[in-house]
């Protein structure tokens, strides 16, 4: 059992998957424009919040803010291309 929670990696890659997840289905829902504006937003937020985690906080309680806000960045970015690809290939 313990091999299944990754050694407290568990809650990071769970959000990650649940944003790209959400940022998936959303670029099925909404026209292109709206995507990329959306994913631009979000992304400027996580960047906020990164730099935030690193000067404001510090240390290890930012660097885990950081880590896991940068996941967020990178599944959001994932998310939309894939949405934004399988879209455009009608799949």
């Amino acid at each position: 059992m313990d091999a299944l929670m990754l050694e407290g990696w568990t809650p990071i890659l769970l959000c990650g998957i649940v944003f790209a997840i959400g940022m998936f289905i959303m670029s099925r829902k909404v026209l292109r424009s709206s995507l990329f504006s959306t994913s631009t937003a979000l992304s400027l937020i996580c960047i906020g919040v990164i730099i935030y985690s690193a000067i404001g906080i510090g240390g290890w309680e930012g660097m885990g803010l950081g880590l896991f806000t940068i996941t967020i960045l990178v599944e959001i970015w994932i998310g939309t291309v894939i949405g934004a690809i399988s879209r455009s290939l009608n799949f």
